[in-house]
């Protein structure tokens, strides 16, 4: 009987021994999902100077007071545009409280950029405010602190375009004023688009499969056209004048729709709005 015993004690502590090693690997997972925001309908058409938010969700969330987990850039490839502060920034929302001659006033939030962020939360967001063009391939890692030792870790990738974009209007005077007549002015309205100066920045560049065109709505006009890259371009007819230069009508161009013709698929239609007019 005390031999049978023995048996059966020892088969219980192996199970025991089993299920703990199975729940400590499960507790030392750091597995998480990045998606692209859904506050933002339309991510074909980012531009240099946007602000992105990314939701990070972690799965089976460790909330014991030990546990911190971090969440960082990976930052090794200047090709992909991976480089905190150069190429973007890496930035985290932060509540800030003021208060004047003790009256509260309403809360304030604002995005200071980070190397990396402690996430204390289960669903979360963080930001990137985007610094220069080009086909994006950033890679996030999430690791898991026990008393500032990491646990375990786990990395995502997501992928997006910007391009920079510039519209201005300039002037030149083509004749004197004389005896005989008024002085000519000439108004012309153009814009560039850069979309990267690496080998892989092709977003809006023209290539054996791709094939892009533009129309841009100005002052209630369209104005058709082919992208060049870093080229200037125009988006309405030069306007010859007498005396001074044509005053400009608006400052804002309406819409610069970007057509995409690609072989065996549909075209791909981005679409960029209010965008502002410098004098040059």
């Amino acid at each position: 009987m005390k031999k049978y015993l023995f048996f059966i004690l020892v088969g219980l502590a192996s199970c025991s021994e089993e299920n703990n090693s199975s729940e400590t690997i499960k507790h030392n997972e750091a597995n998480f999902t990045l998606s692209k925001s859904n506050e933002r309908s339309v991510w074909n058409n980012i531009q240099v100077g946007e602000t992105l938010k990314f939701d990070v969700k972690i799965k089976d969330f460790d909330s014991s007071p030990d546990v911190v987990y971090v969440l960082k850039p990976i930052t090794a490839d200047a090709t992909k545009h991976q480089q905190n502060k150069i190429d973007y920034n890496f930035q985290e929302e932060i509540k800030v409280t003021s208060s004047l001659m003790s009256e509260s006033i309403e809360d304030q939030f604002v995005k200071q950029t980070r190397d990396s962020i402690v996430v204390k939360l289960a669903n979360s967001s963080f930001f990137v405010s985007i610094l220069k063009p080009g086909n994006f391939t950033q890679q996030y890692e999430l690791r898991k602190m026990l008393a500032n030792k990491y646990v375990a870790g786990s990395t995502q990738e997501i992928l997006f375009s910007a391009v920079k974009i510039e519209m201005y209007t300039w002037n030149e005077q083509t004749s004197n004023s004389s005896m005989f007549g008024n002085s000519k002015h000439s108004r012309y309205y153009e814009f560039t688009i850069d979309d990267g100066d690496q080998t892989n920045d092709t977003y809006l560049t023209d290539s054996d499969s791709k094939q892009n065109t533009y129309t841009a709505l100005y002052n209630d006009k369209k104005f058709n056209g082919n992208i060049f890259i870093n080229s200037a371009m125009t988006f309405s007819e030069k306007v010859n004048t007498e005396k001074g230069a044509q005053i400009v009508p608006k400052w804002t161009l309406s819409e610069l729709k970007i057509t995409q013709k690609r072989n065996h698929e549909p075209d791909n239609i981005i679409l960029y709005n209010n965008l502002t007019i410098k004098q040059k």
